[in-house]
């Protein structure tokens, strides 16, 4: 297997998207809850190649594309991009299907995640990978790229929301020092998972002197 990580480019963006839609219900594909792949492509990817993405990195084995990590320094760049990319959103909308969309949508609207401080953790990070991509530690890898270049870039901080579904990403996290800042449960999840599910935020300190090795 030969495997690198390297910076994102614009014409990744479809790969990223597809893995974004692959791996959008807990590792696997969102199709669970959001039958439109086209339209969850644009919501939840086309801002960072609109001009919000900074720091992004893929990795590739063997010439194909299987993880990435997207992220934006802070959250005006992010409204920024998501703003250009309106009209890739509203292109987006499918002719059948949105309708199966919607529980989602209006619940996500509902049960939104807390956010840390911005001002000291104004980044934020979305990093996935493909079931058969795990086990190399090329999540560990997209990691400390992103963050060694936010650092670089003097970013004070940085934070991500996931759920403890995501087991493994919970513990890479903590590995390179991120810290839990809120804990709750959501009930955002229960019509696919049949349970409410743990929203935890989490933030790292990228001005800590110990961090420049990462």
């Amino acid at each position: 297997m030969t495997a690198i990580v390297r910076p994102v480019q614009p014409s990744d963006q479809r790969a990223v998207g597809d893995i974004a839609f692959g791996t959008g219900f807990f590792g696997q594909s969102a199709r669970v809850y959001f039958p439109a792949p086209g339209l969850f492509r644009a919501l939840w990817v086309a801002a960072y190649f609109r001009g919000a993405g900074f720091a992004g990195f893929v990795a590739e084995v063997d010439g194909q594309i299987v993880g990435y990590v997207l992220g934006a320094p802070d959250g005006n760049l992010y409204q920024q991009g998501l703003r250009r990319a309106a009209p890739e959103i509203l292109a987006a909308l499918p002719t059948w299907g949105l309708l199966g969309c919607l529980p989602y949508l209006g619940r996500a609207a509902l049960w939104h995640a807390p956010q840390a401080d911005p001002v000291r953790f104004p980044a934020h990070l979305h990093l996935n990978l493909l079931p058969d991509a795990r086990g190399h530690r090329l999540g560990e890898r997209l990691l400390r790229a992103h963050l060694r270049t936010l650092a670089g870039a003097g970013v004070p901080g940085v934070q991500l929301s996931t759920t403890t579904e995501n087991a493994a990403a919970l513990g890479l996290y903590r590995k390179v020092g991120f810290q839990v800042a809120h804990r709750r449960a959501t009930p955002l999840w229960t019509p696919w998972l049949g349970r409410a599910a743990t929203q935890v935020v989490m933030t790292l300190d990228l001005s800590r002197p110990d961090l420049l090795d990462l």
